[in-house]
């Protein structure tokens, strides 16, 4: 075969041999690095309290065990449950924080963005609902930028702190997301 084509693999091998465990509070590997689509995969337990706003839309399927894909909508936050096996679309522009369970794997599809075509993270004050902040940027590395933002905002109890009614956002590395003794919570 010429060198830019590259044979058939097993999705699964390549799982096993590049992603052997999850990769902790964000963690995701790129499939095909430098191609026209972010094709990566991801895999569980993960501790997120953030959401992410991508210029486009975004392609979801669960490969194994179920995810929590919550999101913004009408100012409200709702939960989406993703189950094995099931495909979703997520439309551009919607705040969403996907929460993944021990064991599930997730194969995400997006598209690589230019300069001018910027992300977005926020945070929501978990007492009142306020918008406690929200950062846009350029995201030239899917494995990188986001986790570099919200590592950021996790480091400083100012921003996570709501400046209308004092409540702390906590630093959702430092609680326990997936305590097995609340498995039926998000079984």
């Amino acid at each position: 075969m010429p060198d830019k084509i590259k044979a058939p693999f097993g999705l699964q091998s390549w799982i096993e041999e590049h992603l052997p465990r999850a990769l902790g509070a964000i963690g995701n590997r790129e499939v095909f690095k430098g191609s026209d689509f972010i094709f990566q995969i991801i895999k569980g337990p993960n501790a997120r309290n953030d959401f992410h706003i991508d210029p486009f839309d975004e392609i979801f399927y669960q490969i194994h065990g179920h995810i929590f894909l919550h999101v913004i909508e009408n100012g409200r936050e709702q939960r989406i449950r993703i189950g094995e096996g099931e495909l979703f679309l997520l439309p551009k522009r919607v705040y969403h924080s996907p929460r993944r369970p021990p064991g599930s794997i997730g194969l995400v599809v997006e598209r690589p963005r230019q300069p001018t075509e910027l992300d977005g993270i926020a945070w929501f004050c978990p007492s009142c609902s306020k918008r406690l902040y929200q950062r846009d940027f350029w995201c030239d590395d899917i494995e990188k930028g986001i986790r570099d933002v919200i590592e950021a905002f996790n480091a400083d109890e100012n921003l996570r702190t709501c400046k209308d009614c004092g409540a702390i956002l906590p630093d959702p590395t430092k609680i326990q997301h997936w305590d097995p003794a609340r498995a039926r919570e998000w079984a």
